[in-house]
């Protein structure tokens, strides 16, 4: 177990502000003090930055039993899901926060202002003279970095992730409800050349893009993503490793049903779910559950490879939240990009902090067939 004590600081709230973290280990032994000036911010806004820094520093390093201790009872509250956030400025950062969590078994905790000297230290330093890192926090850049020289610099071996959306089945083409939890049909005819010449296609786009070969394939147990695995893994010659993660968002007592049907016969149902990605169909998840998962998989395929090229084989919605994860975007992707049958993405994680896009929808490989 480590102990990391963070603090913000805003001196007018909103004013100059900054934030400070202290990590120690077991024995108080320091591990790491650093420091940010962050121009004027809110208090709130210090205290969210100091906790997302820390957890983009212990990313790098071995630590994953964590404990993080704060003198804001807000954002322990807040982070911890018991609390509401309503400013959207905080709400992008919660989820940046929470991203990063996934990667830990992490517990928070609110402690007294007095017990929180070193961070508040820091904060204050950072304040009065400018960014700062202890000797410990200092880490070497990683040795490969953004294409974009104006990318931020990284500290993290990326992690190149491929998604691959199964081939077509007889439910996509008869424009049918198809969840994780419903009737699991197989490829259809011509899903299976769609599978086959995605297989076909993964290699070259990674070798135009100068990224690692596939060392792993990780799908959704389903039919449909099994069977397009494992046209990739007699491509590639890599053992499928399947994970429930990756189904599909389950649609409850709409899965086999039509759209047009639903439209007709329960509008105002599919007019709430369409308001709220909270909502969930009778018997379903929301689109907040099947983020829930799918972000816990991702973030544990990118810390555990780095260096290498994982495949992800799944469906349209676990496609779009790693979409939404890669550009750190709104809500709304969830519904503003499509993912055709045998489709593929490329995404190169550095940790979860940064991620560069080479491909989303790539389909060049399907006008093949």
């Amino acid at each position: 177990m480590i102990f990391v004590y963070c603090d913000g600081a805003s001196r007018g709230n909103p004013g100059p502000a900054s934030y400070g973290v202290h990590i120690e280990d077991e024995s108080g032994s320091t591990i790491a003090d650093f420091g940010e000036a962050l121009g004027n911010q809110t208090n709130n806004y210090a205290e969210y930055q100091g906790v997302i820094a820390a957890l983009r520093f212990l990313i790098t390093t071995e630590h994953r039993l964590v404990t993080i201790r704060l003198d804001s009872k807000l954002v322990v509250e807040q982070l911890s899901g018991r609390w509401k956030v309503k400013s959207p400025e905080i709400k992008e950062l919660v989820f940046e926060a929470s991203q990063l969590l996934g990667a830990f078994d992490v517990k928070l905790e609110w402690i007294p202002r007095d017990k929180n000297t070193f961070a508040d230290g820091n904060a204050n330093r950072a304040l009065d003279e400018g960014d700062f890192h202890g000797e410990e926090a200092d880490l070497p850049l990683s040795a490969l970095q953004p294409r974009s020289i104006r990318a931020p610099r990284q500290k993290i071996e990326p992690t190149t992730l491929v998604v691959i959306r199964h081939g077509s089945t007889t439910s996509t083409s008869a424009n049918l409800i198809a969840g994780g939890d419903g009737e699991d049909v197989g490829l259809s005819e011509k899903g299976v050349k769609e599978a086959k010449l995605a297989a076909a296609a993964v290699s070259p786009l990674l070798q135009l893009f100068d990224l690692p070969p596939v060392s792993s394939i990780i799908n959704s147990p389903m039919k449909r993503t099994t069977q397009t695995a494992e046209a990739l893994s007699g491509t590639e010659g890599v053992v499928l490793v399947p994970d429930e993660r990756l189904r599909e968002i389950a649609f409850g007592e709409w899965d086999g049903i039509s759209m047009d049907s639903m439209e007709m016969e329960s509008s105002q149902e599919v007019s709430k779910w369409r308001a709220s990605t909270s909502q969930r169909p009778p018997g379903g998840e929301s689109v907040q559950d099947l983020e829930e998962r799918v972000s816990e998989l991702v973030s544990e395929a990118v810390l555990d490879n780095q260096g290498r090229t994982v495949v992800l084989v799944t469906h349209m919605m676990p496609s779009r939240v790693i979409a939404k994860l890669a550009q750190r975007s709104a809500d709304s992707t969830y519904w503003n990009i499509n993912f055709a049958p045998g489709s593929i993405s490329i995404y190169r994680f550095f940790g979860t902090g940064f991620v560069e896009t080479f491909a989303i929808n790539s389909c060049a490989h399907l006008i093949q067939g």
